[in-house]
């Protein structure tokens, strides 16, 4: 008898939870859930009250991470903005009500019908898409321990869960600590919004990162000059068959400091090929990867500017 009331309190939350968010579904991993469980359960909630009430039901532990980084200075202003269209998946990445809620919790500008904050998609954003491309689901650098194991931090520091911190703080500490660091006005923000980071992840960010970079520098119309800066951090040894983390930032003289647009684990034959010599050198098309929308740049035309690539260690 005592098993069996053993047994029946273990499935009682299964019992409990809504069929609608079965995990996983079809062509999903066991890392997938609970968050494309929440997610289907998200697309079917009808306004930011139904969005709220799904995520305080299955998820308050990611409410309780966005309400602290409203509360971190600095956060969310080390971001810049990201599309929310994948061209080679062919299909939106995160239902707009999402981003849209998102974006009103942690008190960000709201998207622009497919331009949104590139700190909120890329993170709490990415956990909620169900759009399958060929490199798996968008929330698979997170929910995927690759990250952390190539750069020897505790599990769950790059992650939805982690101990400490949020998921956006140790996101922005992990990627401007890499990327920042040669801009002082992007790093005196990126030291105030460390308070909300983990310090394993603090600890990593403000050391010596070494890296290769490739940088596309452009000229635009009146002056402006845009730099995109794609950092290639190595692992300290591979992890699910990826080498490195990549950060993509952008420096743009019509912005107050450099910003954060991705961050993602790649293979050595990725950082390889973007860093061929055969691309490198002046008058070399230039656009914008990975979803950045850069205003004037991305689908603005044609450009062509300087493409270099250095091995860079502060």
């Amino acid at each position: 008898m005592i098993r069996r009331l053993l047994f029946s309190a273990a499935l009682l939350p299964l019992l409990l939870a809504p069929l609608s968010a079965a995990c996983p579904a079809a062509g999903e991993a066991a890392e997938d859930c609970p968050w494309a469980g929440a997610a289907r359960e998200l697309a079917a909630a009808d306004s930011g009250a139904g969005l709220e009430q799904v995520l305080a039901a299955s998820l308050p532990g990611l409410l309780a991470q966005m309400d602290k980084d409203r509360a971190t200075p600095g956060l969310l202003g080390l971001w810049g903005e990201s599309i929310n269209y994948d061209e080679l998946a062919n299909g939106e990445i995160v239902r707009p009500e999402i981003l849209s809620f998102i974006a009103a919790r942690l008190g960000a500008a709201q998207p622009r019908g497919r331009i949104a904050h590139a700190g909120l998609e890329h993170t709490y954003g990415y956990l909620f898409s169900l759009l399958p491309t060929k490199y798996g689901f968008k929330r698979a650098r997170w929910v995927k321990p690759d990250i952390e194991k190539g750069l020897g931090l505790p599990a769950g520091s790059a992650g939805p869960s982690p101990s400490e911190g949020t998921l956006l703080a140790n996101v922005t500490c992990l990627a401007g600590g890499i990327a920042l660091k040669d801009d002082p006005a992007a790093w005196a923000a990126l030291q105030k919004a460390g308070a909300g980071c983990s310090g394993a992840v603090k600890k990593y960010a403000f050391s010596a990162v070494k890296r290769t970079r490739l940088t596309e520098e452009v000229a635009l119309p009146g002056g402006r000059r845009v730099t995109l800066r794609t950092d290639f951090a190595p692992f300290l040894a591979p992890a699910g068959g990826n080498t490195h983390l990549l950060v993509y930032s952008v420096r743009d003289t019509a912005a107050a400091h450099a910003y954060l647009v991705t961050a993602f684990p790649v293979n050595a034959g990725f950082v390889q090929n973007a860093t061929a010599s055969g691309g490198l050198g002046k008058n070399k098309p230039v656009q914008t990867r990975y979803n950045a929308h850069v205003e004037g740049l991305t689908g603005a035309g044609k450009f062509k500017g300087l493409r270099a690539a250095a091995w860079l260690k502060k």
